[in-house]
Formats: C-alpha cells, sequence, structure tokens
C-alpha cells in the first residue's frame, strides 16, 4: 500500500462555485443568493457548550419563485468546514437564522444569515441538494 501526503492548498484549489458570492441561482422554486461573509461572532451564552465559540456570519438573499407560501427546509443545505467535514448550523441562538425562516408569500423575499461554526481559515462549502440538483457554494474564509 502507497501513503500519499495530501496536499492541503492543491485541495483547497480544487474545491469550485458552482455559482459566485452574490451571483443569484435557481434552486427548487426559489432564488437563492449567498453574499460574502457579513462579520464573525463569538457565541455568548454561558449555560451552552457553545459558549465562546467562533462563528461565521453568511447572509443568504431568499425570493420565492413559486406560487404558494414556502421557505427554504433547512433540510436541503449542508455546510463543511475548512476540513471539509460537515458541521452544523449555530441558527437556532439567532432570531434571523436561514435555519429557522418564516414562509415567504409567492414573489417575496427577504434576506437571512447562516451561522457557521469557524474551525480555521480556508475554504467553506455551502452544499444545496435536493438529489436532483446539487449546487457548491465556496467561502473563502480568513479571520
Amino acid at each position: 500500500v502507497k501513503i500519499e501526503k495530501i496536499d492541503k492548498k492543491k485541495t483547497e484549489k480544487e474545491i469550485k462555485s458552482d455559482y459566485d458570492l452574490g451571483q443569484a441561482f435557481n434552486f427548487i422554486n426559489f432564488e437563492i443568493k449567498v453574499n460574502n461573509i457579513d462579520s464573525f461572532l463569538t457565541i455568548d451564552k454561558e449555560l451552552s457548550s457553545d459558549h465562546g465559540l467562533d462563528i461565521i456570519k453568511v447572509p443568504v438573499e431568499i425570493k420565492n419563485l413559486s406560487d404558494e407560501d414556502s421557505h427554504l427546509s433547512m433540510f436541503y443545505y449542508k455546510i463543511y468546514g475548512s476540513k471539509n467535514k460537515e458541521v452544523s448550523s449555530k441558527g437556532s441562538y439567532y432570531n434571523d437564522s436561514l435555519d429557522y425562516s418564516p414562509d415567504l408569500k409567492p414573489g417575496e423575499s427577504y434576506t437571512r444569515y447562516l451561522y457557521i461554526p469557524y474551525d480555521g481559515d480556508g475554504n467553506y462549502v455551502l452544499e444545496f441538494n435536493n438529489f436532483s440538483n446539487k449546487i457548491k457554494i465556496v467561502l473563502k474564509v480568513s479571520k
């Protein structure tokens, strides 16, 4: 068995976005635009196991293209951190989280936020997937 050393810089360059940040795309009756990082935050909930955790706040614009009230379910997207491992959103700490968005009326839009745990500088990937359509958006994070 031959063991090869993985070149992290080469691996990071190979991850490509299907769309650029700020570029709108259609996904299951929604127009979605993932924008560049808004800010870095720290969870300040003393009784939480996440207390002190650094968070990346990413704005996401959503527009309902369907004829019915609807919202983008959190089960249609995954977040991968800088180490290419799935991470859990921390949206439950924030009122404006995409994870718990209210329904939009047809044609209505809003901006909500993804709250991503910071696990180091590098490429973070947002993957939108409904099993017939998979879209990746890469965030280049540098604190």
